[in-house]
């Protein structure tokens, strides 16, 4: 760059020091604890779930009984008695995948 360009009137203005500083400041302004409020929701359950948190534990609880029956009916009575519990049970954390 020569002298010669610097007196150029259509470039544009260089900002100062000071206004480099303000703008360098304010891009890397934190902000302090007071100005953050904490989530409504600490277990971070929100709207995002369809069933909400309590209908995700009946859920689960749901599905854990459908493993405890199937391996009991499986015990008991063998692979086929405990084929339909099988399928409801894949059913039910497909679903789950696709819900939550």
């Amino acid at each position: 760059m020569t002298p010669a360009d610097d007196d150029d009137p259509g470039a544009p203005e260089r900002p100062t020091a000071e206004e480099r500083y303000a703008r360098t400041r304010q891009a890397r302004q934190v902000f302090s604890g007071a100005d953050l409020t904490p989530p409504d929701d600490p277990l971070g359950a929100s709207e995002r779930f369809i069933l909400g948190p309590r209908g995700e534990f009946r859920y689960l609880v749901a599905l854990s009984i459908l493993v405890v029956l199937s391996a009991l009916a499986w015990a008991a009575w063998g692979m086929g008695a405990a084929t339909p519990l099988l399928v409801l049970l894949i059913v039910g954390l497909l679903a789950a995948w696709f819900l939550l």
